[in-house]
């Protein structure tokens, strides 16, 4: 008997002449700091921007402008004993105004910076459960907005 269960992410890839908008953070356990796109798990019965506007707040202090478009989606498989554990990242382009302020409840993220684009790709390159691939693409202009990309890890 398998279940499936799905949790939803809400990731913002936010540009300023170009330069990203990632954040810092440290979950326990891990060995070193990661870099990532600002965002998170989508709250059970929050709607999907709602979650990436709190995620944005809290992880950069920024606040969402005007109305973000997909990107691209991620859905990351993972096969475990139990059965199937499922992400969907969903990743919008938007547009962010205020000063940097992170105010992480969670307290995993140590800061929030704007990086020159190519730099950013290298730092969230440290990461091994991060796929560069389907974010490079986009922002080159090679895959078209909302395309779905699929991972399966082990």
């Amino acid at each position: 008997m398998s279940y499936h269960h799905c949790k939803l992410i809400a990731s913002g890839v936010a540009r300023l002449h170009g330069d990203l908008l990632l954040v810092q953070q440290s979950y326990p356990g891990d060995p070193h700091p990661y870099w990532g796109l600002p965002g998170g798990q989508v709250e059970p019965g929050e709607e999907l921007l709602a979650g990436l506007q709190r995620e944005l707040l809290e992880e950069t202090g920024l606040t969402l402008v005007g109305t973000p478009t997909l990107a691209f989606v991620l859905q990351v498989l993972r096969e475990t004993e139990e059965g199937f554990q499922e992400w969907l990242a969903c990743h919008f382009a938007c547009e962010v105004a205020g000063q940097i302020s992170p105010q992480d409840p969670d307290g995993l993220v140590l800061s929030a910076h704007w990086v020159e684009e190519q730099t950013a790709l290298e730092y969230l390159g440290t990461d091994p459960g991060y796929d560069c691939e389907p974010l490079r693409c986009w922002l080159c202009g090679e895959a078209a907005p909302g395309t779905v990309y699929t991972v399966k890890v082990k």
